[in-house]
């Protein structure tokens, strides 16, 4: 048995790993946080360490290491700034009143956010977000399934994993708020269909392959106990439309708004549903974690560091980075922001190629160099650049998005013109330029104008439905007028889906 030190935010935590054992598999079984988009299977690099050794010190990928013998570990730190984002205060003008302390919990497949209210009045007594603890296990709800399937105790490592954490940050609201832990009766949570299933004890793995059935769909009301709490969970609509986007839906007022809008929340899984008070057509898109930073070169989470815009001037590249700290990587929005600066700047071709110094225009010259295979490589600075991979990446995903959209565009018989206005929820929307989305061709240009970030809206729904048993069943009356529409194998969305490939003009499609 070997003997390992690990090193994370200045604490220390001692552990131990057998002769030949997988590296990240014991910081998982022990709740250490590494970030491992891929899933542990080599592909990312994102799972990479300090290790000191006999041997010396060196860098390695934690799925890949073995152990060895006795090691230091170094973990990079893993920050909670700016997650949890509300864009909407919660209305509890129908709230009855009652006793103790209730929980909302939005539970995102890359972050948690929470808040804590007293059900005696409804005040808020604090909020708090942090990472999903999960990402060790992939940054997206396929990797986490596959992770249950392929294990015998990987739904009680997931489950612990999740509800251990939102317990651990539900103790911390107590004691800034200095409530005590027994007042504690009750929790709401929304999240996406797989999380809802892990948090609440039950397999994903049906929704792993087709048909992609979820064992329920949360419809019957009734909670379940967890630590002895009292918890709900939200109804979802489908495998890939899950309650954050009814809570979404609820705390943003679409449910009940006439007319047609457009209601977005883009993350490693793009959910889009489309109508109004008469009832939703929706859809998902596997965006892949190109939009969270992940699967990219230099990708990175919205921490601090991480470049959120990129523009032109006289000198070169100008970035705007959360925090204004030094840039560290790209996350979702710097990443759009970066492409549709590069095809305005005529560095990436409309088939999504990133040119070379000799294709490229003169003045981009010093930031370019030529790989192997004679794509461009484009370094923002020594530590951050963009791949011709990195651009094929988002490429899928806006493609995705995009062609999601027509669908249900298409569904309803309109077009881009008949939509009321388009509500991008989530982190990710906070910080999207929405005129630099449509230059790459992930929104219609006619929808730029009508856009409007909302922010956390799932935790906004939450915490109505927390609070106000009319706003909970508004909720499942949301639910029963929304309509899923199965994208795989879908013959509109196979069409849609390579025109979007394209940057450009794309041809228009005929709407019925």
């Amino acid at each position: 048995m070997s003997r390992i030190l690990a090193c994370q935010g200045g604490k220390y935590f001692e552990l131990k790993g057998k002769t030949g054992e997988n590296l990240l598999e014991i910081l998982r079984r022990n709740g250490l946080e590494l970030s491992a988009p891929c899933g542990g299977n080599g592909k990312c690099g994102k799972c990479r360490v300090e290790i000191e050794s006999s041997a010396g010190r060196e860098s390695v990928l934690a799925c890949r290491y073995r152990i060895e013998g006795d090691i230091s570990l170094y973990l990079p730190e893993q920050g909670d700034e700016a997650i949890c984002r509300e864009g909407k205060q919660v209305d509890i003008t129908h709230y009855t009143g009652r006793s103790g302390l209730g929980v909302a919990v939005d539970i995102g497949t890359t972050t948690l956010a929470l808040k804590l209210f007293d059900l005696t009045d409804g005040r808020e007594l604090g909020s708090c977000g942090a990472w999903n603890s999960q990402s060790s296990f992939g940054a997206d709800v396929i990797s986490r399934c596959q992770y249950v399937i392929e294990h015998d105790d990987g739904l009680e490592l997931l489950k612990e994993r999740i509800q251990s954490q939102v317990f651990s940050l539900i103790h911390k609201l107590m004691v800034r708020s200095g409530r005590e832990g027994k007042e504690l009766e009750e929790l709401f949570a929304v999240g996406n269909t797989v999380m809802e299933h892990i948090f609440m004890g039950l397999s994903p793995a049906g929704m792993a392959l087709a048909p992609f059935k979820p064992l329920t769909l949360f419809m019957e009301k009734t909670p379940v106990y967890i630590k002895n709490i009292k918890t709900f969970a939200a109804p979802c609509v489908a495998a890939y439309v899950g309650g954050d986007v009814l809570a979404g839906l609820l705390s943003s007022g679409l449910g009940s708004r006439e007319g047609l809008n457009l209601f977005l929340d883009i993350g490693t899984n793009g959910e889009m549903a489309l109508g109004g008070e008469s009832g939703f057509a929706c859809c998902a898109v596997a965006s892949g974690p190109a939009f969270e930073g992940a699967g990219i070169s230099c990708g990175m989470a919205g921490m601090p560091g991480a470049v959120k815009t990129v523009k032109w001037k006289e000198n070169g590249f100008e970035m705007e980075t959360i925090g204004g700290e030094e840039p560290r990587g790209l996350c979702g929005s710097g990443l759009i922001s970066l492409l549709a600066l590069l095809l305005e700047l005529g560095a990436v071709d409309e088939g999504g190629r990133l040119l070379p110094p000799e294709e490229a225009p003169e003045e981009l010259g010093e930031w370019l160099d030529e790989d192997e295979n004679g794509n461009g490589c484009l370094h923002l600075t020594e530590r951050v650049y963009l791949t011709a991979g990195d651009v094929r990446q988002l490429q899928l995903a806006k493609a995705a998005v995009a062609a999601g959209i027509d669908v249900l565009m298409e569904e309803l018989g309109i077009c881009p013109g008949d939509i009321g206005g388009v509500y991008i929820a989530g982190g990710f929307g906070s910080g999207l330029d929405v005129k630099a989305a449509a230059a790459i061709g992930m929104l219609p240009e006619e929808l730029v104008d009508r856009a409007e970030a909302i922010g956390n809206s799932a935790l906004g729904g939450a915490s109505m439905a927390l609070l106000d048993m009319g706003s909970r069943e508004e909720l499942y009356r949301i639910q029963k007028k929304c309509r899923y529409i199965e994208l795989s194998g879908d013959a509109r969305f196979n069409r849609a889906f390579p025109a979007h490939m394209m940057f450009g003009k794309e041809d228009e499609l005929e709407w019925n």
